[in-house]
């Protein structure tokens, strides 16, 4: 069952971070992200610092 809830909170940890580039194009700062996604501005900047998988840099 742990891999059922490690899948999860992949998928929801994705779609945070799809949130959060939509709403970074928008023009949105951090601390609006932050209170839209429910998570502190710190959390939106690691996410916004973290490589993304897949591509040639991460």
């Amino acid at each position: 069952m742990a891999s059922l809830d490690d899948q999860i909170l992949k998928e929801l940890q994705m779609l945070r971070k799809l949130k959060m580039m939509e709403l970074s194009d928008a023009g949105c700062s951090q601390s609006k992200m932050a209170n839209a996604l429910g998570v502190s501005q710190q959390t939106v900047s690691n996410l916004m610092a973290s490589p993304k998988k897949g591509t040639k840099d991460g």
